[in-house]
């Protein structure tokens, strides 16, 4: 047994739920036991196994805000819906660190810029991890009580397109 791991193997069913999903078997790097089911790590995406329900994947590049809380909360939003979810981790192994991890590993700039006093967007260049072809995606969003006003939006688009002039991903 190794000293200071927390990580043991994933149960057969997570394994085999993964492989089925995937087509062929994939490379778990985390996994945790939930209310309902189970959560998977894999390099590119995230599996949601919730027992009786069709697998969910959830792409790194996705997750916009997430994290876990003392209390046994796994939360995450969808960068691309807006969509809050989440899960109850009864046995949380390593899946909480490696879950910031691979967020934090889809980041290539995380700059705010100010289009006006009191209102801020962030914009952000993210490698999806999931699809290569699809390699970096450029992202604008409000902070918390900035409205994306006609005004608002037009800064952020002229933003981002000399942001990606200057750093051509």
């Amino acid at each position: 047994m190794k000293l200071f791991s927390r990580k043991t193997k994933a149960p057969d069913a997570v394994v085999e739920a993964t492989r089925e999903h995937l087509g062929a078997s994939g490379r778990i790097l985390a996994w945790a036991a939930t209310d309902t089911g189970h959560l998977v790590a894999l390099p590119d995406r995230m599996l949601i196994l919730r027992t009786g329900l069709p697998t969910e994947e959830l792409g790194w590049h996705d997750v916009l805000h997430g994290g876990f809380s003392e209390g046994g909360e796994m939360r995450w939003t969808r960068m691309s819906t807006g969509e809050k979810d989440g899960a109850h981790l009864t046995d949380p192994q390593s899946f909480p660190e490696v879950f910031k991890e691979r967020v934090e590993s889809t980041f290539l700039l995380q700059q705010v810029v100010t289009p006006f006093p009191g209102r801020h967007v962030t914009i952000s260049a993210r490698r999806n991890l999931m699809n290569p072809a699809e390699r970096v995606l450029w992202t604008a969003h409000p902070a918390r009580g900035t409205a994306m006003d006609a005004e608002t939006l037009a800064f952020a688009e002229t933003e981002l397109a000399r942001l990606r002039a200057e750093y051509a991903f």
